[in-house]
């Protein structure tokens, strides 16, 4: 995994000292709110989930900074299939003080370019509630279709919600 750079932000591989900036990320109440682990209790909670992505060889996790003053705005996340099928799930939370901003999207996009020219994938998709208006906006905004809605599959705090499924392909135009 490496560095991808933007024109405005850097996404740096996953490294244990942001940990508890992600931790402190997800007690936002407005970033839990479609994160199917809810609010961390502890700190703790946190960095073995961490810890076990950083172990994984499925997961790729990048660390979303400003690319100028360094700042952290975020985590972004691919999980990888097994080999054959050629394809990736994404997932990103951003701290709400850089929401609306355009970063979920700069940062999807170079992600999505990364898994096609580096990885070789040849798909992409991403899961959303069908109530996370935002996201929606930034997975279209990047070119990914929406293909379906899977009933109740998500665990939020709120109880089961609707999830609706988006892919892109690497022979879709870009967008």
């Amino acid at each position: 995994m490496k560095e991808i750079t933007t024109a405005r932000l850097k996404l740096i591989p996953l490294e244990e000292k942001y940990f508890m900036e992600i931790h402190r990320m997800c007690c936002f109440p407005e970033v839990a709110k479609f994160n199917t682990i809810g609010i961390p209790k502890e700190f703790e909670v946190t960095s073995e989930r961490l810890h076990q992505l950083l172990e994984k060889k499925t997961s790729n996790v990048w660390v979303i900074l400003d690319k100028d003053s360094q700042e952290f705005y975020g985590e972004f996340g691919m999980t990888l299939s097994p080999t054959r099928y050629k394809k990736a799930e994404i997932y990103y939370n951003l701290l709400p003080s850089v929401w609306a901003k355009g970063y979920a999207s700069e940062a999807a996009k170079a992600i999505i370019d990364f898994g096609f020219t580096q990885l070789k994938l040849h798909r992409i998709e991403a899961g959303v509630a069908t109530e996370n208006l935002a996201s929606i906006r930034v997975l279209e905004k990047v070119g990914m279709q929406r293909e379906g809605l899977c009933r109740e599959i998500l665990p939020l705090q709120t109880g089961w919600s609707d999830n609706y499924m988006y892919s892109v392909l690497e022979s879709d135009p870009p967008s």
